[in-house]
């Protein structure tokens, strides 16, 4: 298994976050994304790699970790222009498949920016067609996006499960293992069947036969 944890700019649930550090960090590298480093630095982690154009971030703690950057060649800075196509996260989260990775946390992702929340949510496809396993996590939801078969594990604390078509419809849909179940059935754009779902099995499964799933558990 090859972890990567990203804390990004957004709004960082230190509560969640350190949930992903206790389990996670021994084996991950981390990258800090623009203003996420601020939290890094806050909680005294020293990331593997930073990206950002740091037009968010503090000038100050930017200049902090470049000056142990050039002391400690493990740490890799990626500078990006403010002006460019992608964004912070979403180069990120494309190094960290690009350096292998087999499973990537994301912290810092959602908060009061809707359509940042939106599109970060959308990178989950990235890894989905990447078959990486991606998780964007808060101290309420944890989500993941699927495009095949899968089982469905209990995360502990989180009550609801929630199954939302992801670009169109995901057919031949069938749930197992719910508290409700369907059997060869269509989702599409703007269904709301598969909200606040419950797990009653601890080998709860999905088939599907085409399309992507966004899977969310949550609690209130």
């Amino acid at each position: 298994m090859n972890s990567f944890i990203i804390i990004a700019g957004g709004r960082v649930d230190l509560y969640s976050l350190n949930g992903i550090l206790e389990r996670h960090l021994e084996d991950s590298k981390v990258i800090a994304v623009d203003k996420g480093l601020e939290v890094c630095n806050k909680i005294g982690i020293v990331p593997d790699v930073i990206v950002g154009d740091f037009d968010s971030a503090s000038s100050i703690v930017v200049g902090v970790y470049r000056k142990m950057a050039r002391k400690q060649a493990s740490i890799q800075f990626v500078d990006l222009d403010t002006h460019k196509d992608l964004t912070d996260t979403h180069v990120a989260i494309l190094h960290a498949i690009d350096a292998g990775a087999t499973d990537i946390y994301i912290s810092g992702v959602t908060g009061t920016r809707m359509d940042h929340t939106m599109a970060n949510i959308g990178l989950l496809k990235v890894c989905a067609d990447r078959k990486v396993s991606a998780y964007i996590v808060d101290d309420h939801n944890v989500i993941t996006m699927i495009n095949t078969d899968a089982y469905i594990n209990k995360i502990d604390g989180f009550e609801y499960i929630s199954f939302i078509p992801y670009g169109g419809a995901v057919k031949d849909v069938t749930l197992e293992g719910f508290e409700y179940t369907v059997e060869h059935y269509q989702f599409e754009i703007g269904d709301s069947r598969g909200i606040s779902n419950k797990l009653i099995s601890e080998n709860a499964h999905i088939s599907m036969a085409e399309g992507y799933m966004i899977v969310n558990y949550s609690k209130d």
